[in-house]
């Protein structure tokens, strides 16, 4: 070999040395960097003819699993959305309390019960009184605090999603400016794989605000695509908002129509069209996917819950529900029952019957709903079996006329001829009666479900509870175009200042002539209807199915909420456990190829010197050899 060749084949391996040392030591100075990937560097063999003629240093390569990333940056979404629920369903649980611990609200609902019994047992005491208001007073003050706490971790999230959008919309931007820096960065450049670095850790934290799907073009720009495959990002990243609201309450959610909407949503603008990215199912999972989930799920349903305890009680004690056989001599409807209308139906009130005919049962819920926009459904009563018609204006006369139409219609449909039912007022009651011998037709339950209008009204029921926004304070379960009473009940329910201010008025019915203080007749109906366990609760709360619904007593149905609250919290942090646990080992195992060991980098420090120390030596040698030829 010439002695030029010799030394250029020196000098170029200790350029490659060279290039070598400075990507080691900028391995060893980014080893605590966590988004910081191990390079490398491959000398490439120069040929002169048949002959080596060096080498020069290959492209720089990043050390990594494709693979254990793509799977990395799903689970790191999945595992953001499983912390995020983790956190707010802990609050939540925290906030119901333990089943049966001291504060929890089976145990206030229990308390309450219990001073009923007691009130029974004595009803002229003071301090059985007394009781029943405190436990009262206690029940409905848990009930708003436990309201506004839901409401308060619904308005965080609403405050989590607009901050998320807001870091979300930044990250695509910086995304668009790395993919226009690749396209215009040679790929022989050095500081390429920093720049891949950059845009892989970018990659990493949009993950973790929503699921995306992740391909490469010939640049090595990336393309992300969200749930449903909508485009985040393919050459330029459509801007997103959030339109925030300042005040959530329990009235306001989410709906794909913007003029019912009345929660922000994500939107992204996109070549001048604003389209609605919650109404896109975009977000899937990470921590978007999961405020979302939260705010309009998960905590609607708790507050769904609460209203439902709510009413309840309100309904219980509240609504006077009785009905007498009648049997009359004659041809005709004869058979039935009458039941008082009392202070005569308020707007939202029910009658329900039970008829049959032709072997056909059907039991009807007749609601008043004064607002004709209000459609009718089904839906409006718990029981899976009722059909609910509408009942509309203050007339009794007029509301048997609405449920002699809709039996007759019913009737006719399944065979029976005019005639078989018999709906009319009787004195003060509504008395629905059937025609045994026509087609069978027989009339098994009619009660009308009226509420309270007074304290001293002579009825054993009373408006216990008030709506504190209500007209009168009165519950009645109404609803209107504006949306239904229930919404938000537990957030505005109070004990009836009347009562606070003489709680005689829980044995005292009437006061002229004046109830005895030691009569048990109220204090017997309103035990009785706290404990009553034929009472269906709607699905729409998650207790229960719209098949199967939850039916049973308050105090059940209480207890039914807090093991549900607690389970969920509990299910979810278990789920967070597992999936911090699968996120880890990813990382671990994309570590194992990617993080920089320092004794690793130490051995090639080490190889790099041994290296330049034997190129240095033949230089040596060479510049002997030419010494030694001048001095020839």
């Amino acid at each position: 070999m010439a002695l030029s060749s010799a030394l250029s084949n020196a000098l170029s391996g200790l350029r490659f040395n060279s290039t070598a040392m400075a990507l080691t030591s900028a391995n060893i100075a980014n080893a605590s960097n966590s988004s910081y990937l191990r390079k490398t560097v491959d000398p490439i063999t120069l040929l002169s003819g048949n002959q080596v003629g060096g080498v020069e240093a290959g492209t720089v390569r990043r050390e990594f699993d494709a693979f254990i990333q793509r799977q990395l940056y799903s689970e790191r979404s999945n595992g953001l959305y499983s912390s995020t629920r983790n956190t707010f369903l802990s609050r939540l649980d925290q906030a119901f309390g333990a089943p049966g611990s001291a504060r929890a609200l089976d145990t206030v609902m229990n308390n309450f019960a219990t001073a009923f019994q007691t009130l029974q047992t004595s009803p002229e005491s003071a301090s059985a009184r007394a009781g029943v208001i405190n436990t009262a007073t206690v029940l409905t003050q848990t009930l708003r605090n436990l309201s506004n706490t839901v409401q308060t971790m619904r308005q965080d999230a609403e405050q989590g999603l607009s901050d998320a959008t807001r870091t979300l919309n930044g990250l695509l931007g910086d995304l668009q400016t790395m993919n226009e820096r690749l396209r215009t960065t040679d790929k022989s450049d050095a500081s390429r794989a920093g720049l891949l670095d950059q845009r892989d850790a970018l990659v990493d934290q949009i993950s973790q605000y929503v699921d995306v799907r992740v391909t490469y073009d010939s640049s090595d720009g990336v393309q992300l695509y969200g749930g449903n495959g909508f485009v985040l990002l393919s050459g330029t990243a459509p801007t997103l908002s959030f339109d925030a609201r300042g005040q959530i309450g329990p009235a306001n959610r989410y709906d794909p129509d913007p003029a019912k909407r009345t929660v922000g949503t994500i939107t992204a603008n996109v070549a001048g069209t604003s389209i609605d990215l919650v109404a896109q199912g975009v977000f899937k999972s990470g921590k978007i996917g999961a405020l979302l989930e939260l705010r309009d799920k998960s905590l609607v349903a708790a507050q769904d819950q609460l209203d439902q305890i709510a009413a309840g009680l309100a309904q219980a004690l509240g609504t006077s529900s009785s009905s007498t056989p009648v049997s009359l001599t004659g041809p005709g409807p004869a058979q039935g029952f009458d039941t008082p209308l009392g202070p005569g139906l308020s707007d939202g009130d029910t009658v329900t019957v039970e008829a049959t005919v032709n072997g056909v049962k059907q039991t009807f819920t007749f609601k008043r709903v004064d607002d004709l926009s209000v459609p009718i459904s089904d839906s409006m009563s718990a029981d899976p079996n009722d059909k609910v018609f509408r009942l509309t204006g203050n007339s009794a006369a007029g509301h048997a006329s609405q449920m002699q139409a809709a039996i007759d219609a019913w009737a006719s449909s399944n065979g029976a001829p005019a005639g078989a039912f018999q709906v009319s007022v009787s004195g003060g009651n509504l008395r629905v009666l059937a025609d045994p011998s026509v087609a069978g037709a027989a009339v098994g339950a009619a009660k009308a479900n009226v509420t309270a209008q007074s304290i001293n009204g002579g009825g054993a029921a009373l408006p216990f509870f008030v709506d504190q926004t209500a007209p009168g304070g009165l519950y009645s379960d109404r609803v209107t175009a504006g949306g239904a009473q229930l919404t938000g009940l537990a957030s505005r329910i109070d004990l009836n200042p009347a009562l606070k201010a003489d709680p005689s008025g829980l044995v005292v019915m009437q006061t002229n002539p004046r109830t005895p203080d030691s009569d048990v007749t109220r204090p017997a109906f309103l035990n009785q209807a706290l404990a009553n366990a034929g009472r269906y609760f709607a699905p729409q709360a998650g207790i229960g199915s719209a098949q199967t619904p939850f039916q049973g007593s308050l105090l059940s149905y209480t207890r039914a909420v807090i093991s549900a609250q607690s389970n969920e919290a509990a299910t979810a942090k278990q789920l967070d456990e597992g999936q911090q646990v699968v996120v880890n080992q990813l990382q671990s195992r994309f570590d194992q190829s990617s993080a920089v060991n320092i004794d690793t980098e130490m051995t090639v420090l080490i190889q790099l010197q041994t290296s330049y120390g034997a190129n240095a030596r033949v230089m040596s040698a060479v510049r002997e050899m030419f010494d030694i030829l001048r001095q020839m």
